[in-house]
């Protein structure tokens, strides 16, 4: 219906006259503007000007102007057209602004984020410090294992039954997990990472599912690294692992999902 554009900082955002176009105002597309940002949109906050050098059919570089309008402000303009075309349009935005709270819908570069952050999530000692991290931020040490069972859909009990089937056996559920599913660590330490970044379970959820299906492109290497002597991280993993350990702090891979 229209196109969704996203700023370096990942804003999600349209084009003035992408929206000028598909609500079909009949009014000058200057006087259009004019209109809108006088019903208390602020420059630089809701909408940001952009000038562009195009060439003509002469060859020549004209000046044009557009308006880079966030997602918010483009909800409230639809509205205000007071027409079907506007309604369906306020819709469809919100629909979309959705699917960005809920993790649903990711930037380029939240997908080349979860690339890196995948990497790192099948060392052990990257998981447990990520379970205690979301532990902290649950703070309801009593539920925490309740919590848990439903929030990945199965329970201690369920693990048991399941390795029973198989004629596995096992000292921990991470273990149990290597048997079943590995990649299911993987999700889980996602999930672990997202919630103690304050995202909601929805959210940490869908983006642990991406990850997930990274993992099973790229399969990364998943062991207990806690007690080696050789350390067999790259550069690379071990810079990403940094910044996960500032979990609460807005760096480089993680700022992203801010």
């Amino acid at each position: 219906m229209i196109e969704i554009k996203y700023s370096k900082k990942g804003t999600p955002y349209v084009w003035a006259s992408d929206l000028y176009g598909r609500l079909e105002i009949t009014i000058p597309f200057e006087d259009w503007i004019r209109n809108i940002t006088e019903y208390g949109f602020e420059e630089r906050v809701d909408y940001a000007k952009i000038r562009q050098i195009i060439q003509n059919e002469n060859g020549q570089g004209e000046e044009t102007c557009d308006y880079a309008i966030e997602l918010e402000m483009a909800k409230h303009v639809s509205l205000l057209q007071k027409s079907d075309v506007g309604k369906k349009m306020r819709a469809y935005l919100i629909s979309l602004d959705k699917k960005v709270s809920e993790g649903l819908l990711l930037t380029h570069q939240q997908v080349s984020a979860l690339f890196e952050i995948c990497k790192v999530l099948g060392y052990f000692s990257v998981q447990d410090f990520l379970e205690r991290e979301h532990f902290n931020v649950f703070n309801q040490p009593q539920k925490w294992w309740e919590y848990r069972a439903k929030l990945f859909g199965y329970s201690a009990d369920q693990l048991k039954d399941m390795l029973k089937a198989i004629n596995k056996t096992y000292k921990s559920q991470r273990q149990a997990l290597m048997h079943l599913k590995k990649y299911e660590l993987i999700k889980r330490a996602a999930v672990d990472l997202f919630m103690a970044m304050g995202k909601n379970e929805e959210y940490a959820k869908n983006a642990a599912m991406f990850i997930e299906k990274i993992a099973l492109e790229i399969k990364p290497e998943i062991y207990d690294d806690r007690n080696t002597s050789i350390e067999f991280k790259t550069k690379q993993q071990k810079e990403t692992i940094k910044i996960i350990k500032t979990v609460k702090s807005d760096k480089q891979i993680l700022d992203k999902f801010n």
